[in-house]
This record gives C-alpha cells, sequence and structure tokens, in this order.
C-alpha cells in the first residue's frame, strides 16, 4: 500500500465500511479557502501553495470526525468547530504560504 494515496484502501473492518467517515473541518476549510480565494487575488494560486495552506489550516485544527449521516449531530454539539475558527486558521495559513511560499 503506497502511504500517500487512498488507491486501493480498503475501508472495510468486520464488513463495516468506514469509508463515510469525514473530517467535518476538512469541509468547512476548502469551502473557506474557496471563499478567501474569491476575495483575495494576490494570493498564488499554483497547487503547491494551495496545499500548503490547506495542511497548514488542518494542522491549526482539531479533527472533528464524524459519519456523513450525522453532521447535524455534530453542527450541535458543544464539540463544534465554527466557520469564524476555521476562517481564522485559514487567514494565519495563507499568510503563511504567502510570505514563504514553497516554490
Amino acid at each position: 500500500m503506497e502511504l500517500f494515496s487512498r488507491d486501493g484502501i480498503d475501508y472495510t473492518i468486520e464488513e463495516c465500511s468506514v469509508g463515510d467517515i469525514i473530517n467535518y473541518n476538512e469541509i468547512l476549510a476548502i469551502k473557506i479557502i474557496r471563499e478567501i480565494l474569491k476575495e483575495n487575488s494576490s494570493f498564488c494560486r499554483c497547487a503547491l501553495c494551495i496545499e500548503d495552506a490547506f495542511a497548514l489550516t488542518m494542522n491549526a485544527l482539531p479533527p472533528r470526525y464524524i459519519q456523513i449521516t450525522s453532521s447535524e449531530k455534530y453542527i450541535n454539539s458543544k464539540n463544534f468547530i465554527d466557520e469564524t475558527a476555521v476562517w481564522d486558521s485559514a487567514m494565519k495559513a495563507m499568510e503563511k504560504v504567502r510570505e514563504n511560499p514553497n516554490h
């Protein structure tokens, strides 16, 4: 199994598929980074800068793994991380990438 590829991974444990477990913050981070890029034309759009910004954003947030079907339950829980926190993390990450791009 290649470490950095999801292809070929069997997400079945004891005949139970865990492939529908997601980190909810990934969804928010993608949405928010897209919004920031729409508003800010000065950020580099190369794949490496966008990937770095996403990775730094995700590293700054605690993971929140949920079943896809239980998003409403998570949104109403005490563990929910709102969009403002994700927005702040994304802005900091993108500024860091802007100041020190890896290309």
